[in-house]
């Protein structure tokens, strides 16, 4: 994977004009703790969560662009549509079926009739 999100942090800390100390409080951690976090490529997604919310900034959407992670997100795409054809399809059948059952209720419905036609005479 591509994303620096310790830079990407640091980079809204600077827009937004956040020192490590305030983020910091915002997100209940150390100054330290900040400064491994701006140095790190990964993070606890629960603490993503609560920095994303201190900067008003949802980190998550960088991770959703990045390429690896989007071609799972075409590949899952792909697979789902393919999984709504198939189920079209067995509905269709099943439609099928249930038309075939309706036909064979008529049939023996009129059987019926016929015998106690017959019983009755």
């Amino acid at each position: 994977m591509g994303i620096n999100i310790g830079l990407l942090i640091w980079k809204e800390m600077k827009v937004k004009g956040m020192s490590r100390e305030q983020l910091a409080d915002e997100v209940q951690i150390s100054k330290h703790r900040v400064g491994t976090i701006l140095k790190s490529t990964s993070i606890d997604t629960d603490l993503l969560t609560r920095i994303s919310i201190a900067l008003d900034v949802n980190f998550f959407e960088y991770f959703r662009r990045d390429e690896d992670l989007a071609k799972i997100e075409i590949d899952s795409g792909t697979k789902h549509n393919q999984e709504i054809i198939d189920l079209k399809c067995l509905n269709g059948d099943k439609n099928k079926l249930l038309e075939l059952y309706e036909e064979t209720i008529k049939s023996q419905k009129k059987i019926i009739a016929s015998l106690e036609n017959l019983t009755k005479t």
